[in-house]
């Protein structure tokens, strides 16, 4: 009964006191299908906006129940300061919180740092294994809600944890092989947009990046994603 009770407080089920019965809801159903617990529930509630960003998001991410005992380290504190200074995402909080940590590495795990210490690394191991879960869960949760621009946003995010890729990244991080200065170079050519680069030809794909050998395996991978065209009309 208190369990049934606690559950109808946070919208998970529908519990009618007098005849013992449970009636599922929309809410509950997101929360059994992603093995959310429900203090996690109770925090998205109190905390998401419809016109929540991405730091928004990874901050209500790393609030989730499910990180609550990550310890605080004292050994590992110089570390974390460092990984603090290089994520590229904002991180708001202590250093003694839990979630500060967790959001810590979020974004270091995104951004394919490597960690020195043992227990920080499992640390990572930890949260990453509950974050394509917990974001999908959001995602549904934020679609249920009818907010498209954070339930994108959402989505977004959990493609980055997928990849391991910031959505700023040139897409060809997804290929073994391409020099890491070569990456970079495309990547601080903001100017040009992926389909900039789909219509150029071999060639001019390697006077681009100033490296003309690379330019045909490039424009090969480039062409092996796949494009969709799409037509609206309301």
């Amino acid at each position: 009964h208190s369990a049934a009770l606690l559950l109808d407080k946070y919208n998970l089920i529908k519990y009618d006191k007098k005849t013992g019965h449970f009636q599922v809801t929309a809410l509950g159903k997101i929360a059994s299908h992603y093995y959310i617990k429900y203090p996690s529930i109770k925090t998205f509630n109190e905390n998401i906006k419809p016109n929540m960003g991405i730091i928004e998001l990874i901050r209500v991410f790393a609030l989730s129940a499910e990180f609550k005992y990550i310890p605080i380290r004292e050994e590992e504190k110089v570390e974390v300061q460092k990984l603090l200074e290089m994520v590229p995402i904002p991180v708001k909080g202590s250093q003694d919180e839990p979630s500060t940590k967790v959001n810590i590495l979020l974004q270091a795990y995104i951004s394919r740092f490597k960690l020195d210490g043992f227990a920080l690394n499992a640390d990572m191991v930890y949260v990453t294994q509950s974050a394509s879960r917990i974001l999908r869960g959001l995602f549904e949760l934020f679609l249920k809600r009818g907010w498209a621009n954070v339930a994108e946003n959402a989505l977004s995010l959990c493609k980055m944890v997928d990849k391991r890729m910031w959505n700023c990244m040139t897409p060809l991080r997804q290929f073994k092989g391409v020099p890491e200065e070569i990456l970079r170079r495309i990547e601080k050519k903001e100017q040009f947009t992926w389909d900039h680069y789909y219509n150029l030809n071999a060639q001019q794909i390697g006077e681009l990046i100033k490296f003309p050998k690379l330019g045909k395996p490039l424009h090969k991978m480039i062409h092996q994603f796949p494009r969709i065209e799409l037509n609206a009309y309301v």
